[in-house]
């Protein structure tokens, strides 16, 4: 269970996400928030001189304090324009930085990460709640504090012209924001409430486009609609109690900007009257009581925004938390000499994938000699396609010892290991795109040439040249514009072009026709000797193509 952070902790830790830039980043926002003030200040004095001047007839000295309020003026604007530009520019920046550690993460999460959780709940988190965490600054933090930095500046010549009157209107304001506060809390739980429901949402559609085929033909697809739609509605339900709250800020904050403005009134009226004020100081308070007024407004309504989007930050915190998968591969135990003349060691292997659960393997043993093709059997469950697991490096062993081409897992990183096998699964996956870039995946450097030869050795040449585009061909999303032997021989192609020592093969052929099944076999025939095979299989026809056979269970 994540521990529960204070607002104003969460506030800090998300402007400390920008490091050293923060510093320009909070200088901007309080400079081009003062500067856009100042530009009210102008136009107040402006007012005041031509209320005060006016009257006496003095034209020179009304043209001169003009041109140098203007000039004044015009300098604010160009300030402001300049540090609005710093602004957006590092707020866009630090955008990009979060995005890029959230996608940096999603790579080097434990494999147990996504077999515990739906892909749709980390697309929620890419599209839903880091946009809403990047709204925070791009815009949510500045129309927090931007309120805040203009009415000091108001405050100022406002309590220069008249003290009394303005810290009259001042205590009126903070009744209002008071009462604005209160909405800060119900909107925060209100966001949090529509990051999950958000977070369910995508899981449901996501369901529904990966198997559509399913979905249509029973009624599991139906119940996942209703599903969606009841949560749709549940969604809905929840916006609308945070656009009460808004409406609830905006109706109370409007009624509060009539009555400041009675409240102004007649303090002025009296004010001036007693001799506190004059009509010029009372004129230009005027002019910058609307604007200070309304930053209080501004006040009251953005800051409950704000908490609220920090709701969303903290789900990226939270996830940008999870425990990373290890850098090295690990293993308990030194491996022996003869282990490390071998293409694949297992010696000693005790794995679960649960503590609490019994050992999956106790002391399992393999070895595999260089250019040696090995088929792997067993029945279901044994534990067949958890080795390939651990000869991928998805998972940590708790005890004994893994070498491959002759190091020791221990003496390896995850990334140096992976990259001495080429790996084929039951269901390749093939990224939407053509069939070239597919197969290049396996290799980016790779010719063309080198594509194609691998293409043949995997007996998918003929097939592709045949295709209306050949290697342009789209594929499709996750293949679908291809059959399944098809899908199999490409990535079989693409693996045979990564050039690793060692291709493992889990359950290649299983879904496969029996033509298929021969030409894939066929493929593996002609890798024989080129490089070392592990086959996990259980068609006959594919381990009668093995040198030996471990048998599991």
């Amino acid at each position: 269970m994540k521990k529960k952070i204070s607002t104003w902790h969460l506030l800090v830790r998300t402007i400390r996400v920008m490091g050293k830039r923060s510093a320009l980043y909070l200088i901007s926002i309080v400079m081009l928030s003062a500067s856009l003030a100042m530009f009210g200040v102008f136009s107040a004095l402006l007012m005041k001189c031509g209320v005060d001047i006016a009257p006496t007839g003095d034209m020179r000295r009304l043209i001169g304090t003009i041109l140098a309020i203007v000039a004044g003026g015009g300098i604010s604007l160009l300030t402001y324009r300049f540090f609005c530009v710093r602004y957006n520019v590092e707020a866009k920046r630090v955008y990009g930085v979060i995005y890029e550690k959230v996608l940096d993460l999603e790579m080097k999460l434990p494999y147990a990460y996504y077999e515990k959780h739906h892909s749709g709940e980390i697309m929620s988190k890419v599209s839903f709640d880091l946009g809403r965490m990047g709204d925070i600054y791009g815009s949510r933090l500045r129309r927090t504090m931007t309120p805040f930095l203009q009415v000091v500046v108001f405050l100022v010549p406002m309590l220069v012209l008249s003290w009394q009157l303005t810290l009259c209107l001042v205590a009126v304001n903070g009744i209002m924001l008071a009462i604005d506060m209160l909405m800060a809390e119900p909107m925060r739980r209100v966001s949090r409430s529509l990051s999950g429901i958000n977070s369910q949402m995508t899981q449901r559609l996501s369901d529904l486009l990966q198997g559509m085929e399913q979905a249509r033909m029973y009624r599991t697809g139906e119940q996942t609609v209703q599903s969606y739609i009841k949560e749709n509605d549940t969604y809905v339900r929840k916006s609308r109690r945070g656009i009460v709250f808004n409406a609830i800020l905006s109706s109370s904050s409007n009624g509060f900007d009539l009555l400041c403005m009675l409240v102004f009134l007649l303090l002025g009226v009296f004010f001036v009257q007693k001799g506190y004020t004059t009509l010029g100081a009372l004129a230009a308070i005027y002019t910058l009581y609307g604007r200070f007024s309304g930053q209080f407004l501004e006040l009251g309504k953005y800051f409950p925004e704000l908490i609220a989007y920090l709701a969303y930050a903290q789900n990226i915190f939270d996830f940008l938390e999870e425990e990373r998968e290890p850098e090295r591969m690990g293993g308990l135990k030194a491996a022996d000499d003869g282990s490390l003349e071998m293409a694949v060691s297992m010696h000693g292997i005790d794995f679960t994938y649960d503590t609490q659960d019994e050992l999956l393997l106790n002391q399992f043993c393999m070895e595999i000699r260089q250019g040696e093709c090995v088929a792997i059997t067993g029945a279901s469950g044994c534990g067949k396609t958890t080795v390939s697991k651990l000869l991928l490096g998805l998972y940590s062993i708790q005890d004994g010892a893994i070498c491959i081409d002759g190091k020791n897992g221990s003496d390896m990183t995850k990334k140096e290991w992976r990259q001495k096998i080429a790996y084929v699964p039951q269901e390749p996956y093939l990224f939407y795109g053509s069939i070239m870039e597919n197969i290049r995946m396996g290799r980016l450097d790779a010719t063309d040439e080198e594509v194609m030869e691998a293409a043949r050795l995997a007996n998918a040449h003929d097939f592709i040249i045949n295709l209306e585009d050949g290697y342009d061909t789209e594929v499709g999303e996750r293949g679908s514009r291809l059959s399944g032997g098809q899908r199999q021989r490409i990535a079989i192609a693409r693996a045979i072009l990564k050039r690793a020592p060692i291709m493992l093969l889990d359950e290649a052929t299983s879904a496969l026709d029996n033509e298929s099944e021969q030409l894939v076999n066929d493929a593996m025939k002609k890798l024989q000797r080129q490089m070392t095979i592990i086959m996990i299989a259980h068609r006959p026809s594919t381990i009668a193509l093995a040198d030996r056979v471990v048998k599991m269970g």
